[in-house]
């Protein structure tokens, strides 16, 4: 080859070079090649991105259900999934960013504010500000209307990892726990309004078998963690994984002696099988299963008892906040109407403005409809006062039914449920009915117990390392308290003199550090 000829060569690889380069400049990468910055399909040839996400157990694989297969209909853009319930999505998620084997998305991602600020700081997520900006109007647009809300999901470092939804129905304002209605007509009972009624409650219920069911269950939760949430508020203290407020000062609430007499209300529950004996080892199914032996409960009844008419739902109660004898103010949890953590891109994926596009179709009023309500015709329809109607098929409830085809029902995913939203609801007098159970029995009496707050990724890192064994300790003693295998009166000073040993004072000085910075913005 002469030197010339080798020249050209060299002139032809540097401008291949230059054009590549120019080319993904202009379109943000190779992956870009067929984006739609407006429009749909976002792309114009078919891309295949990988999705984890917390699916419910209600729910059948994603790639069955209708809202993808009309997302992918919609976008050109398919997902390979991986999926998994309950504790097993927290395991294979902690997994996915231990190993660094990533999915593309996270999607219905529960991810914790610690999660976003550790896993962003470290470039494991994507910061998503600059692509909303760009690509995603309808996120930008709520991001404009509620100040506030971009000032909830912006993390220290100025960024935003993690794309949020927006809650304003009644019944995710605070948590909920169920009475058996029919079982309180049997036996010509009222709604407790002290925890030593509650007791004579559950006592007659054991006792009794208003239901005719054999091996009654007076009161069940699906974890630990929903008994807490539902009944230690009516024992004084109002927390959220252990961290409160009284006036300005952060506190400890498993030290508490309200917790203390919490835990030992629930040791007598134990004792006297009022309390489910099998709530520290039973699996979502097997919860759920115990449904028509069940008196109180931690889930909508609609799913723990099943019924196929929505209004047959009046017949469970909520169940109301108690006074006790350590503790005379009815009080429970208010939860806010921003929920974090949703959805997040992460550094594997080859098409970030092709997702966040995607994503932000979710935040649309129609995305949303797809997303909550499912398919029209099948899971829902419209009636002639333009109002949303649940339907319910093959013997399946209208929750069931809607889960066949929405995400939204049963998975934390990015929407906007606002009072309109809702406010269109029709053919189901029963929910609007239990808003307004809900406005008057639970939200007068709801406080928040510490606001959403973000920490340093010093602060995060530290928090991390105590809570591991801080929360790992506590969850085993909690259990040995009720279960008796602990005796508490005997152990309770060892149990606090370890909690503090593992770092407790530590976790609240870094709690108080994070509020004291959230009160000088409000």
């Amino acid at each position: 080859m002469n030197r010339k000829s080798s020249f050209w060569m060299l002139m032809t690889v540097i401008v291949i070079a230059i054009t590549g380069c120019s080319n993904a400049d202009e379109t943000g990468g190779d992956t870009l090649a067929t984006f739609n910055e407006t429009g749909y399909p976002i792309v114009e040839e078919p891309i295949t991105l990988e999705m984890m996400g917390k699916r419910s157990p209600i729910q059948p694989e994603w790639g069955e259900m209708g809202f993808f297969q009309d997302m992918e209909a919609l976008t050109n853009i398919q997902f390979d999934y991986r999926t998994a319930t309950n504790e097993d999505f927290v395991q294979n998620k902690q997994l996915a960013f231990a190993s660094l084997e990533l999915p593309d998305l996270f999607y219905g991602a529960d991810l914790t504010a610690g999660e976003e600020v550790d896993y962003g700081s470290q470039g494991l997520l994507i910061p998503l500000e600059d692509l909303i900006a760009q690509y995603a109007p309808h996120i930008q647009q709520l991001l404009d209307e509620n100040p506030e809300l971009e000032a909830s999901i912006t993390t220290p470092d100025g960024h935003i990892y993690a794309l949020p939804a927006l809650d304003q129905a009644p019944t995710s304002k605070t948590p909920i726990m169920w009475m058996n209605g029919p079982w309180l007509q049997a036996m010509g009972a009222e709604k407790p309004a002290t925890m030593e009624a509650f007791y004579e409650l559950l006592k007659r219920i054991k006792e009794e078998d208003p239901g005719n069911v054999g091996e009654v269950i007076p009161l069940t939760a699906n974890t630990p963690a929903d008994l807490r949430v539902g009944l230690l508020p009516n024992f004084g203290i109002v927390q959220n994984e252990g961290i409160y407020t009284d006036g300005d000062v952060v506190e400890y609430a498993w030290v508490q002696d309200e917790f203390k007499a919490y835990l030992t209300y629930m040791n007598r529950l134990y004792e006297e099988e009022l309390l489910d004996n099998e709530m520290f080892s039973h699996t979502w199914e097997q919860f759920v299963a115990k449904g028509d032996r069940t008196g109180i409960f931690s889930t909508w009844p609609i799913v723990q008892v099943g019924f196929e008419d929505p209004a047959d739902a009046l017949n469970y109660p909520i169940l109301p906040p108690m006074t006790s004898e350590v503790n005379d103010i009815k009080q429970t949890i208010e939860y806010s109407e921003v929920f974090r953590g949703r959805a997040a891109i992460t550094k594997d994926n080859p098409h970030p403005e092709a997702t966040i596009r995607w994503l932000d179709y979710l935040y649309s009023e129609e995305g949303t409809i797809l997303s909550r309500l499912g398919i029209e015709g099948e899971t829902y329809e419209w009636n002639e006062d333009d109002q949303w109607i649940l339907l319910s098929q093959d013997g399946l409830s209208t929750t069931e039914t809607n889960a066949q085809h929405a995400p939204g029902v049963g998975t934390s995913v990015p929407m906007v449920l606002t009072e309109a939203f809702y406010s269109k609801e029709g053919g189901n007098s029963a929910i609007l009915e239990i808003y307004e159970w809900v406005n008057e029995e639970l939200i007068p009496y709801a406080k928040m117990p510490y606001p959403q707050v973000y920490f340093t990724v010093e602060e995060q890192q530290r928090i991390s390392m105590l809570k591991t064994d801080i929360d790992s300790y506590f969850e085993q003693m909690e259990a040995k308290f009720i279960t008796g295998a602990q005796p508490i009166d005997e152990t309770w000073d060892e149990y606090v003199e370890t909690l503090q040993q593992l770092g407790i004072d530590e976790l609240v000085e870094l709690n108080q550090a994070a509020y004291d910075r959230w009160l000088e913005t409000q």
